[in-house]
């Protein structure tokens, strides 16, 4: 279990909200196209979108930087 750090945790973590955020965008959609509120669900949608692409942007060096330190 050397391998399972405090750092590899967050990283865990950090993609998981990643995720969490891109799929509960999805739902908002659904979930627009369903009430008919699909402008406003798209604008949501799209504004999660975003902030999930971005957060997933920023983490990739991180994961880049683990991967380069891992033992092999």
């Amino acid at each position: 279990m050397d391998f399972l750090t405090e750092k590899v945790i967050y990283i865990f973590l950090f993609i998981l909200v990643i995720h969490t955020i891109e799929t509960l965008a999805y739902a908002v959609r659904l979930s627009g196209a369903r009430v008919g509120l699909i402008a406003s669900a798209l604008s949501l949608f799209n504004l999660m979108v975003i902030v999930s692409r971005m957060a997933n942007m920023m983490q990739q060096p991180f994961t880049g930087s683990l991967v380069d330190t891992a033992p092999g």
